[in-house]
């Protein structure tokens, strides 16, 4: 793929009025952005903040990517809807079938991971995972169509006009390849977004996630006003790229070429994915947990799947010094909570610094591994990695990883937005960049 970006902050100038819609559908979560194309004027992307069920005011820009369906195989209820008491409690009575990570029965065999490291339900007897699909982007069609409708002034006029002017974009893992693309369009068509019609599906585009952080990184990084003058980048000569898109359980890293003046990005070498995202260090978590704890009272099953579930949402995030100890609260000062045998004081659980920093040494060497592997392939010098995704949450992780490359001397930074809504706005400028150049 070889793309040409340097009208990003040039007006629209088509004849008529369009709406991009990007659709970020991820395992474990997902979001849209979008963008409406005015004649004449320069594009701002948004993004859908708002969706069923979110308990808190304002809502936010992503949404779990569950379902639960009815044992006759129709929708019940979806995204943060699925996380309500009430919906959670008629889901047991009436036996609804809940359905998560089911995105990775699309997965290529090639990187399935096996059954050992996640554990996800079957699909719902008779449900194909591409029918899931369907469902769950006609989902996200209505939420940005009431997003849209009730933001803006004059949606609902505003919808009508450009209801048959959407260009949808559509993300996926650079892994993924022709088979798993094809499945993509069809559940476009099954969820009704559009008509299986040359004319409708000419609305459709799809995106490796590698491609939009790459496209999100360039406009919000190297090119910002306040970093150019930062970046190691001759106008002239061709530098390389790679960016790491390091999520809950894959580690995919992307390598491209680019050039100023005109700006101009290329892939040049193989995808290489992982299975060592973020997820993993909570699972490593767990058994760390299950060892330190077993002969306490706190050691069962539930305490200890408690406690991981904390740590998976704080400690892990919150871990910055291996010689410092780290805390996991699961209780309060005030419990009973204590058993000093095994570090538990106060209703929490003292952790060796060391020990937790253990826990993410096979992450951290994976991602090395893999960008080793890569450079190997690119006949050009890699200047700049981009850090993208939950794992780039973690300070401990990007901390180990700063240090490795500045030791090679490669530039190394992560977004202020590395694991909210980058690839759905990467996704909206690769789009617009394909409308305005046109």
């Amino acid at each position: 793929m070889t793309a040409m970006l340097s009208r990003c902050e040039q007006p629209y100038f088509g004849l008529h009025r369009k709406l991009v819609l990007a659709f970020d559908i991820g395992i474990e979560h997902s979001s849209i952005s979008y963008c409406i194309l005015d004649p004449g004027e320069v594009p701002i992307i948004c993004s859908v903040n708002r969706y069923p069920g979110q308990e808190h005011v304002g809502g936010g820009s992503k949404i779990p990517s569950l379902l639960y369906y009815s044992t006759s195989g129709n929708v019940c209820a979806i995204g943060a809807e699925t996380q309500g008491m009430d919906v959670i409690e008629r889901a047991e009575e009436e036996g609804w079938v809940k359905v998560e990570c089911w995105k990775l029965h699309l997965q290529p065999e090639a990187v399935h991971p096996p059954a050992s490291y996640i554990n996800h339900p079957s699909l719902p007897r008779g449900k194909h995972v591409v029918e899931v699909l369907g469902d769950f982007m006609q989902y996200l069609h209505r939420c940005a169509r009431t997003y849209i409708e009730e933001i803006l002034p004059c949606g609902n006029r505003l919808w009508g006009l450009l209801e048959n002017r959407i260009e949808f974009v559509f993300t996926y893992p650079s892994g993924w390849e022709g088979p798993q693309q094809r499945q993509i369009w069809i559940a476009a068509v099954l969820g009704g977004l559009v008509s299986n019609t040359a004319e409708d599906m000419a609305r459709v585009h799809l995106l490796t996630e590698g491609e939009a952080n790459l496209h999100y990184c360039i406009y919000n990084s190297i090119l910002a006003p306040n970093t150019l003058s930062q970046t190691p980048i001759v106008a002239s000569d061709s530098q390389g790229i790679v960016v790491i898109d390091a999520g809950n359980w894959t580690i995919d890293l992307s390598a491209y070429s680019m050039t100023l003046s005109p700006l101009m990005i290329e892939e040049i070498a193989p995808v290489e994915c992982r299975l060592q995202g973020f997820g993993f260090v909570t699972r490593r978590a767990h058994g760390l947990l299950q060892e330190k704890l077993s002969g306490s009272c706190f050691g069962t099953p539930e305490m200890v799947q408690q406690m991981t579930d904390i740590f998976d949402m704080s400690t892990k995030l919150r871990f910055r010094n291996p010689e410092d100890p780290t805390y996991i609260r699961f209780g309060t000062v005030r419990d009973k909570d204590k058993d000093p045998q095994f570090n538990i004081r106060n209703g929490q659980l003292k952790l060796n610094g060391q020990d937790v920093a253990e826990l993410f040494k096979p992450s951290i060497a994976s991602i090395i591994e893999a960008f080793e592997t890569q450079r190997m392939n690119v006949g050009i010098p890699i200047t700049i990695v981009f850090f993208m995704g939950n794992f780039a949450a973690s300070d401990w992780m990007f901390a180990k990883l700063q240090e490795y490359f500045h030791s090679l001397g490669i530039a190394f930074s992560r977004p202020d937005s590395h694991c909210n809504k980058v690839v759905a706005d990467g996704a909206v400028l690769y789009c617009i960049e394909r409308l305005v150049a046109s």
